[in-house]
């Protein structure tokens, strides 16, 4: 059962999931046809209802099948541990466009903070794929996730619990 909720705005379960997970996905269609692709995000639930950055190469298939105004479907799941009230996520619509320079540094900041690993990648790479990764990483942009649509879905509350927003 979708309990649609546009009056009261509690996205503390949401925002507890975006902070605990670490991999969205990103569908998007091309001339080829539909093509979804996973990447590592930051959710910044700082913003109402949140915002979700993510680093890519603008020469992706995902990024460069993007239309002009951004509508993009993304979505983030917990990982199946065998109990069906464990199933957890989020599909969500919105747009999807690439992090304006001057902000750059605060969302590399979060980014990084997250996923060291990736910084350190880039700045001390140990092998030459390290090396080819890492400056693929360094040429690559970040860009924003902001909803338009989304719907949440979490077991634990109750079967198909889910709870959609409109923004």
């Amino acid at each position: 059962m979708s309990k649609v909720t546009d009056d009261v705005k509690d996205f503390t379960k949401l925002h507890e999931f975006l902070n605990a997970e670490s991999v969205l996905t990103i569908a998007t269609s091309d001339a080829c046809g539909p093509w979804s692709a996973p990447v590592l995000y930051v959710a910044d639930t700082s913003e109402e209802p949140f915002a979700l950055y993510f680093l890519s190469s603008a020469n992706s298939r995902h990024i460069k099948s993007i239309p002009a105004n951004g509508s993009a479907a993304v979505s983030i799941y917990s990982d199946y541990t065998g109990d069906w009230q464990s199933i957890c996520g989020a599909q969500i619509h919105g747009s999807i466009v690439q992090v304006a320079e001057e902000n750059r540094a605060s969302i590399a900041e979060a980014y990084f903070s997250r996923f060291p690993e990736i910084k350190t990648l880039i700045d001390n790479p140990q092998t030459q794929q390290e090396t080819l990764i890492g400056a693929a990483f360094e040429r690559s942009n970040f860009y924003r996730v902001t909803p338009s649509f989304l719907r949440f879905t979490n077991n634990g509350d109750s079967f198909a619990g889910r709870t959609e927003w409109q923004l």
